[in-house]
């Protein structure tokens, strides 16, 4: 059970590591930010609902896969290597094709002119929602913008029993 539980453990050191050190990560957890923070707003059925959180969880791994592509892929081949490029390529391909499918629900859901007006009239008129809301752009940017966490190496050991997963 305790192995087990381990594998919590790494797998949250994983996301943090992406987050820390990536700031595609970044920019795809801001916008998953205000996609959820705008869903009330909005009349979304269940269905709805579950296709916003398939495809954030879908963007959210697509990076955290494209990241650990880039990281095994540099251990292996530190050279210049034309299959190395292509295997970090076609990891950042497949982040691009999650980003596109999740815009194309963001738009197809959220693109509703009637409950944008109602959203901007809203915090129009709700003088702490609006400064909360810029407070928080400007905060997000600064987190996006800020430097990123240099890979050290460092890492779990990769026996046999601590590799379980």
């Amino acid at each position: 059970m305790i192995r087990f539980l381990r594998g919590f453990v790494y797998a949250g050191k994983g996301v943090i590591a992406c987050i820390l050190g990536e700031r595609n990560m970044r920019f795809h957890l801001c916008a998953a930010f205000y996609v959820l923070l705008l869903m009330p707003f909005y009349g979304f059925s269940r269905g709805e609902k579950l296709a916003v959180f398939i495809v954030i969880g879908a963007v959210i791994s697509a990076e955290a896969f494209n990241t650990a592509v880039e990281a095994l892929t540099n251990l292996v081949s530190p050279e210049q290597n034309v299959l190395a490029g292509l295997a970090k390529d076609a990891a950042a391909g497949g982040v691009l094709v999650s980003a596109a499918a999740a815009a194309a629900v963001g738009v197809t859901l959220y693109f509703d002119r009637a409950v944008m007006g109602d959203i901007l009239s809203y915090f129009g008129g709700h003088s702490l929602a609006l400064t909360a809301f810029i407070l928080s752009v400007i905060a997000w940017i600064g987190f996006i913008c800020a430097p990123l966490k240099k890979k050290t190496g460092a890492h779990r050991e990769t026996k046999n029993e601590n590799n379980d997963h």
